[in-house]
């Protein structure tokens, strides 16, 4: 009797494409970082781990203590189109409001649908560890980064209509995001880093209030010594490059430290001398509260790096006003057509 089998267990073509997609992810990454696969997933496809370059000698990499969470696309039609940048008011304290009058630029982006499961989950779990989109071209072997948590709160909350009314929603990767060239180096390791300075934003403005409360000047200076100790056991303080910001008030801290003041400050001798009416005593008491405010100024300004952080620079790397603005290259920025080769020069992401 002839025994009719029925069909056994198929591997699709999105399969395959799938699995050449991560295949493209990990070529693309620093050979040293390690991606951890999460089974089964729920929106998370890698958990990256970012390791430190070798030290010179060397033949082990460090672990920088950083992560990012990876969503994985995988395609081999990428659809790449222009996207106009118009300029538009502050995002974070009201909806979107384009001015159409004002074009900053013409930028190609990979288009990718996302469902909204999937952008609710990212909403979710917050801004503090970054989730990024990356969509692999399999034919082409590139990868397009965008950070979601980010353009879920940049680009998405910010228009008039709930972007979660749409089953799928249409999200816009610049082109120029590309993980294996310059501009994605530095956008990961900025990435990484992002954990350890929320945590350190938040230690700042404990230490700014605790400041304040404090009358005696010596002790001001014995409690601020204390605190800028703890502030610079942050190690992303020398590996921020692309934020100048951060290296500045690394150096007023560590003046502090080490001289007993932050160097922020410069006294003029004779306005003193004129205001003090010559009087020593009274020159020393000047000087004493000048410094002490200058200690207290400091931690004021730290304070603005958070505020800096939520109202500019997770806006780096989006197809945003903000972003184009402040994360490419100049001569990047209003060509309509990013070239196909990487940039010459690093992107120099700048406080705005």
């Amino acid at each position: 009797m002839l025994v009719t089998m029925g069909e056994a267990k198929k591997r699709s073509e999105q399969h395959l494409i799938d699995a050449e997609g991560v295949e493209v992810l990990k070529s693309q990454l620093p050979r040293h970082w390690v991606p951890h696969e999460y089974r089964p997933d729920y929106g998370i496809d890698f958990a990256l781990e970012l390791f430190a370059d070798k030290a010179p000698g060397s033949e082990t990499y460090e672990t920088m203590g950083e992560h990012i969470f990876i969503q994985l696309k995988s395609t081999k039609s990428v659809t790449i189109e222009p996207l106009k940048i118009y300029a538009r008011h502050n995002v974070e304290k009201c909806v979107e409001q384009l001015d159409k009058e004002e074009l900053v630029a013409e930028i190609d982006t990979v288009r990718i649908g996302i469902d909204d499961a999937e952008l609710q989950t990212i909403e979710r779990m917050g801004a503090g560890i970054p989730v990024l989109l990356i969509v692999a071209d399999v034919v082409a072997r590139r990868c397009y980064f965008v950070c979601l948590n980010d353009y879920i709160d940049k680009m998405l909350v910010p228009q008039k209509k709930d972007y979660l009314s749409v089953d799928t929603k249409t999200i816009h990767v610049p082109f120029a995001n590309q993980l294996n060239d310059t501009i994605g180096k530095v956008a990961f390791r900025w990435y990484g880093k992002r954990a350890k300075l929320y945590a350190a934003f938040q230690r700042i403005r404990f230490q700014e209030m605790e400041l304040k409360r404090v009358e005696d000047t010596a002790e001001l200076n014995d409690l601020a010594t204390v605190f800028a100790k703890r502030l610079l056991r942050f190690d992303f303080w020398d590996t921020t490059e692309m934020c100048p910001l951060l290296q500045y008030y690394a150096g007023a801290l560590r003046s502090l430290v080490e001289k007993g003041e932050p160097g922020l400050l410069t006294l003029d001798p004779v306005k003193i001398r004129e205001a003090a009416n010559g009087n020593e005593e009274n020159m020393g008491e000047i000087i004493a509260g000048a410094r002490a405010d200058e200690i207290v100024q400091l931690w004021e300004k730290l304070s603005l790096l958070g505020r800096n952080y939520e109202d500019v620079w997770r806006e780096w790397f989006l197809p945003s006003w903000l972003g184009v603005s402040a994360s490419y290259p100049p001569k990047q920025v209003h060509r309509k057509s990013i070239p196909e080769e990487p940039p010459a020069a690093a992107p120099s992401p700048t406080e705005a």
